[in-house]
């Protein structure tokens, strides 16, 4: 194909520059809360660029004296990393690209141990590649998965698409939470599912596995080894935990 020629003669031409690295980029599924099929998808093709976006709240109020209104800071929004994944499979005998898709579009949705502790939520995501330390903490929701079939089999299979997709990310490492989500800054419970560690749920409450500490410290817990499924832990706030660690 045209298309995938271009692209490994732009891929080979970066690594010799130095400019693209050899590596494939990733989307994979971090913290405990894991979906039951795969967990990782590797891009057949490294994406030619990624955007990230950071916005932050502003209010205004109306003054006489001053034009515009006085603005008022309102705390930062999460980062979001939007960008095109490539997938083609038309070489193959029996190309099929639905695979990998099928398992993005099934991380935009709540996984079964989620369900079963009466706590729906999708598996945190992260987009690994090269070096960019802007990328080394960066999780979040898979917010949007847009998919576009290009070419097909004979008997309509897709043997190619490009892909778009979002993750909107989570946690003070981003710039801080919506000032709108009051669970960021009070404290709160979580229970305790089978698998899960001190580490794993101050990363999934809290953003940052380091904060394990100030949830032992408050609940009491002199053995952070020993975390029986059924658990309520008390959860600090973002602001007390990174004053514990």
């Amino acid at each position: 194909m045209v298309m995938s020629a271009v692209g490994s003669a732009a891929s080979a031409v970066g690594e010799a520059l130095g400019f693209v690295k050899g590596d494939k980029a990733k989307v994979v599924v971090v913290g405990s809360n894991k979906p039951e099929g795969d967990v990782e998808v590797e891009c057949m093709f490294n994406p030619t660029e990624y955007r990230l976006s950071q916005t932050l709240n502003v209010t205004r109020n109306r003054t006489p004296s001053t034009a515009g209104g006085t603005p008022e800071y309102g705390g930062t929004n999460a980062m979001t990393l939007t960008t095109q994944l490539f997938f083609d499979d038309f070489a193959s005998a029996k190309g099929d690209v639905t695979p990998k898709i099928t398992t993005l579009l099934a991380w935009t949705k709540p996984t079964k141990s989620s369900l079963d502790a009466g706590k729906p939520c999708p598996p945190l995501v992260a987009f690994k590649w090269g070096g960019n330390p802007q990328l080394n903490d960066f999780s979040g929701f898979l917010k949007q998965v847009q998919v576009n079939y290009t070419i097909f089999r004979k008997d309509g299979t897709p043997v190619q698409a490009k892909v778009d997709i979002t993750i909107e990310g989570q946690g003070e490492q981003f710039g801080g939470q919506n000032p709108t989500s009051h669970a960021a800054n009070s404290r709160r419970t979580h229970e305790v599912i089978e698998g899960e560690t001190l580490q794993s749920v101050a990363y999934d409450e809290l953003g940052r596995p380091a904060y394990w500490r100030a949830i032992a410290e408050l609940n009491g817990i002199d053995d952070p080894f020993r975390l029986p499924a059924g658990t309520n832990l008390l959860i600090p706030s973002v602001a007390d935990a990174a004053r514990s660690s």
